[in-house]
């Protein structure tokens, strides 16, 4: 039997730790709950993942009036489905992470309510006995029911395949690297807080080993957009190929402020600034709430 009952509880103190410890003797600042969350949440995808890792503070963008469209095409792209086809209250998820085919959720549920319903076409795989583990059962009918769960107190992993939530299984036991190292901390760190987070492996520009960007409301219908980007060295950042891309993203917005303004229309994004200091590289602009939606959603 597999034993695994244990990594969660004891994953949970080593992020709470993370409050208390920094580099060397320096004091840390206390991590925010979110902040918390989305720590625990990346240390649970696998470092393989290509498409990168996106955690979703939900409770703050759904108790913020403010950003009430925002929320509702959150809501109909990642929670409708859970809510229609499993009776999952949208209103108890507190934090969304999504690695590629796999979703991690902090949510308020009824784990016997939950497992009434997915028991219809899932089962119980019982290899893991300290673990409520669920897979779909192998098919080559196209229109069949594919997936997997793993249920426990107020958190739910979900995976689009059995191999999703296989791939969460070897991490969670520690046989594969997560997504969260040294690299991905210091990038949390430069990175605002805000209702969204991003964060992607990449080797171009050459030398850049990890990126990330979150969304920020600054006020109604105004979001900060910030991407930041850790290379190897400062040498990397200098060279040729890097300071050619920057200044493409720089000059692309800066045309296309103009083209607002030739128009005689207020510009969707404006106050673009870019910042280097050492290995990283941060730009980032106010932009429109609806432009946003566009790009988080429909780009």
């Amino acid at each position: 039997m597999k034993k695994l009952g244990r990594v969660i509880p004891i994953a949970l103190a080593v992020i709470a730790s993370l409050s208390l410890i920094g580099c060397g003797n320096e004091p840390q600042t206390e991590l925010t709950p979110a902040k918390k969350a989305c720590i625990e949440m990346m240390q649970q995808v696998p470092v393989y993942y290509d498409e990168g890792f996106e955690f979703w503070d939900v409770a703050a963008l759904r108790s913020d009036a403010d950003l009430e469209e925002l929320y509702q095409i959150w809501y109909e792209r990642k929670a409708d489905f859970l809510e229609e086809k499993y009776g999952l209250a949208s209103s108890g998820i507190d934090y969304l992470a999504q690695g590629e085919l796999l979703d991690i959720i902090k949510v308020d549920y009824n784990i016997e309510a939950l497992r009434g319903k997915i028991a219809v076409d899932f089962y119980r795989d019982t290899a893991y006995e300290d673990m409520e583990v669920w897979k779909s059962e192998p098919s080559s009918d196209p229109q069949s029911v594919t997936g997997g769960w793993v249920l426990a107190e107020g958190l739910i992993i979900r995976g689009a395949n059995n191999s999703n939530v296989d791939d969460y299984l070897r991490v969670a036991g520690g046989d594969e690297l997560s997504m969260y190292d040294k690299n991905a901390a210091a990038l949390l760190d430069k990175l605002p807080e805000g209702i969204m987070t991003r964060i992607s492996r990449s080797s171009y520009p050459e030398g850049l080993l990890i990126g990330g960007m979150s969304v920020k409301k600054e006020e109604k219908n105004v979001l900060r957009w910030t991407n930041v980007y850790k290379f190897g060295s400062e040498a990397d950042v200098k060279s040729a190929d890097a300071e050619k891309y920057f200044k493409g993203i720089e000059d692309e917005f800066k045309e296309a402020e103009n083209i607002f303004a030739e128009r005689g229309e207020a510009s969707l994004f404006n106050t673009f600034t870019i910042q280097y200091d050492g290995e990283f590289v941060t730009w980032s602009m106010l932009i429109d709430e609806k432009y946003m939606i566009a790009l988080l959603f429909y780009g």
